[in-house]
């Protein structure tokens, strides 16, 4: 028994591999995205945000992906380099160094990774409904714990003001999902010469099918974790600008409850009319729901108004190969704010020339 321990143990991933982290204490002013001067006098920055799910998956879950991950990874430097790549960038599934590697071939400032693989959350678990737990079955990878961390990372230039990530309840989840320690993250970041900062929110929820447990099981979970972000979401207490990245590849069970659906200043990045183009779309909006595998929201606030300028889904087998299970998009949110507002501080200094 304790010879087959050791060996299925030599096979599993190491979940702690890919993990990559940094912060940066100051911000380079020459990588800020242009303060421009609209047309009412308002003052505004555009924000290129790009969004992948890049199926970093560890044998022996999946083989052969670190080939399409290093063209992913190559992608993005090379934009990144020609000074046209992403000022934020916020990925899903990045299990494997491979994977991670697309935040680090980027060259931003800062790397904030989503819980780690022994983080354990920190907020009051949302009891599950009765029977749940009882219904767990460890042939599905429920109860045995985890293998993987989050996989959940955000990079970008912007000056960070706080970082904090909470993973899931240990028993908050279903299925094989319950092999990574999935959560949520939010970054504080500031825009120089805004009056408030920007939250970054992303998560990657219980999946349905691919959990390979019953449709109302993987369902529940979906709700369970909704709730425990909407509880890290909670504890930023200020109900600031937000742009929300996670599992919104499909109109879920959670995604029809939560704060984001109770919310209807919060709206979702829809494709416009034309090519290339964007719309603000409530989180019923089926149409947007149906546009692409991944979807991204926003809300904006008294001192920050955010709109959708631009959204394309890229890699997709159609406009670049198809690297990942999933498609990824690329999102132009215009920032802006009253030119005679003051600015809040930055929270590190410039960085030396």
């Amino acid at each position: 028994m304790l010879l087959a321990g050791a060996a299925t143990g030599s096979m599993l991933p190491d979940g702690g591999a890919a993990r990559v982290e940094r912060q940066a204490d100051c911000y380079d002013p020459t990588k800020m995205p242009p303060v421009e001067t609209l047309a009412d006098g308002r003052k505004a920055m555009r924000l290129r945000v790009l969004l992948w799910n890049v199926e970093g998956l560890p044998w022996p879950i999946r083989s052969g992906r670190d080939a399409k991950l290093a063209q992913i990874a190559d992608w993005v430097a090379q934009r990144r380099a020609a000074g046209d790549g992403p000022d934020v960038l916020i990925l899903h599934k990045a299990f494997t160094p491979a994977a991670s590697r697309v935040a680090v071939a980027g060259s931003f400032a800062s790397i904030l990774p989503g819980p780690a693989l022994d983080g354990r959350r920190a907020l009051p678990a949302v009891p599950p409904p009765a029977g749940y737990a009882r219904a767990a079955r460890w042939w599905k990878g429920e109860g045995v714990g985890k293998w993987l961390d989050g996989g959940l990372y955000v990079a970008t230039d912007l000056p960070v003001a706080a970082a904090m990530s909470e993973a899931f309840g240990a028993d908050s989840c279903a299925g094989y999902d319950c092999l990574s320690n999935k959560g949520g993250q939010a970054v504080r970041v500031v825009l120089p010469g805004a009056p408030e900062p920007l939250i970054l929110f992303n998560t990657h929820r219980n999946s349905r099918e691919p959990a390979k447990v019953g449709i109302a099981r993987a369902e529940a979970a979906h709700v369970i974790q909704t709730h425990e972000n909407d509880a890290l979401l909670a504890g930023l207490g200020d109900g600031g600008a937000l742009i929300a990245a996670g599992d919104f590849n499909n109109y879920r069970a959670g995604d029809r409850t939560g704060l984001f659906a109770a919310d209807p200043g919060f709206r979702l990045v829809g494709k416009g009319p034309a090519a290339g183009t964007a719309r603000a779309a409530p989180m019923t909006d089926a149409a947007a729901w149906r546009q692409a595998s991944d979807l991204i929201g926003f809300r904006g606030s008294d001192a920050l108004r955010i709109e959708p300028l631009a959204v394309a889904t890229i890699f997709d087998g159609k406009n670049g190969p198809r690297l990942s299970d999933h498609d990824a998009q690329y999102i132009v949110f215009r920032v802006s704010w009253p030119a005679d507002a003051p600015a809040m501080p930055v929270p590190v200094p410039r960085c030396a020339a």
